[in-house]
């Protein structure tokens, strides 16, 4: 018989206990969110979105579809209907298959021997102790709530050259900025060269972002419910556009929205819905320099920070875990649509810990009910990470990230002058 390893015990009678009287809401909320922290949604639900494959980038030389003139005001509103990680879909990008659960991170600790004995059905109970109580170390702490405080490796990484996002570590005119770590380049399924997107290198191989088959991941549906609740709507609303085709100077506000969109019968957000752009309590008003070029605005690198709270069940209140996307040197790329509506990616280096803050906040749940090890995806961030590189020690402590937007017509009523001006 194994023994079960004293600092693995130490603190699990008590956890365990406590998750059995009273947390099965939370580990049901864990198996559907936990594992969300910006990174779960996969390639069925892109397909879904995108149809059979991602749509095409823009190229320079490609012209813009017909589009439609702006308002005479120049101003335009949008609701963000879709807010995805992208995922290039198929497994050659894991070609190991995905990252091992936690219960196969514990079996492969042990000997072949010692597998074999625990894999037997009769041992089925001991198994499950034993991993449990991998999730724990001294003091209660878990993998999920202190994940620095264990040593994992990290998970296999994405393999394929294939990646959707944006260049971000090279300026408007291609000059290499001074903030980054060496790192490999993705190329996108249109053939652009240069792409930064750590964040999917890292986590690309796990079961919340692929699934077995390569396709959708094991939460398909949590962040648009989050989207379609007005928990944390996202809105765009451009101001001063002359032109759709090219317009040197637009301002872009990309803020957050109390108010719930208006759905069809099958969960579509319906178009030409009001919203009014709302930066209290933990939502966010971002105010970019935009500039369309060939039907494509792109945004110059700024902060931007997006709401996000976990475990509140649908409340309006925003009353659960309050957390955010944090995109620093972030920027939008967008292409507008002949139906009106815009479609592109929101980029930029994300803190480390940002990424897992869900399955974090999730603590022994997140490790016990959906099998995640935290301290080995923490291990992978810090080892994928490719930007914002403290000067003191050398080290970057953030990751290239991207996620897709979706954005569909809506009135957008921006925050009165008054406000805007006490925020600044």
């Amino acid at each position: 018989m194994i023994p079960l390893r004293p600092e693995m015990k130490h603190g699990m009678d008590g956890e365990i206990a406590r998750l059995q009287q009273g947390g099965r809401q939370r580990r049901r909320l864990t198996v559907a969110l936990g594992a969300i922290g910006g990174t779960v949604l996969g390639a069925g639900v892109l397909l879904g979105l995108w149809g059979a494959a991602p749509p095409a980038a823009r190229s320079e030389a490609t012209p813009p579809p017909v589009l439609p003139a702006p308002p005479a005001n120049g101003v335009i509103g949008f609701v963000v209907q879709n807010f995805v990680p992208p995922v290039v879909p198929g497994m050659d990008a894991c070609p190991h298959g995905t990252a091992p659960r936690l219960r196969e991170q514990y079996l492969r600790t042990l000997t072949p021997a010692e597998q074999a004995q625990l894999r037997l059905k009769e041992n089925e109970k001991k198994l499950t102790e034993l991993w449990h109580a991998y999730a724990f170390g001294p003091n209660g702490t878990n993998i999920c709530s202190q994940p620095d405080r264990f040593d994992h490796a990290p998970y296999p990484a994405v393999e394929s050259k294939l990646g959707i996002g944006l260049d971000l570590d090279h300026d408007a005119g291609g000059k290499a900025t001074a903030s980054t770590c060496a790192h490999d380049n993705f190329q996108s399924p249109a053939g652009d060269h240069g792409i930064d997107n750590q964040e999917y290198r890292a986590m690309g191989c796990t079961l919340e972002m692929r699934g077995l088959d390569g396709n959708g991941g094991d939460a398909l549906s949590g962040m648009k419910q989050f989207h379609n609740s007005g928990e944390w709507t996202q809105v765009i609303l451009l101001k001063g556009v002359d032109s759709l085709v090219n317009d040197d100077d637009v301002e872009v506000v990309y803020a957050n929205t109390a108010d719930r969109p208006e759905l069809d019968s099958k969960g579509n957000f319906l178009r030409g819905v009001s919203f009014s752009v709302n930066d209290t309590g933990v939502r966010h008003r971002n105010v970019l320099r935009g500039h369309i070029h060939n039907g494509v605005l792109t945004t110059d690198p700024a902060d931007i920070r997006l709401a996000q709270t976990w475990g509140q069940g649908g409340a309006r209140d925003i009353r659960g875990n309050r957390s955010q996307y944090h995109f620093e040197e972030g920027r939008l790329r967008l292409e507008f649509q002949p139906d009106g509506s815009l479609r592109g990616v929101v980029g930029g280096y994300r803190p480390i810990h940002d990424v897992i803050i869900s399955p974090s906040l999730g603590g022994a749940g997140s490790a016990l009910a959906a099998g995640i090890d935290c301290a080995a995806e923490l291990a992978t961030l810090k080892k994928m990470a490719d930007g914002m590189r403290d000067p003191q020690s050398g080290q970057c402590t953030a990751v290239s990230s991207a996620m897709r937007i979706e954005a569909i017509p809506a009135y957008v009523n921006d925050l009165p002058v008054p406000a805007r001006r006490a925020m600044r």
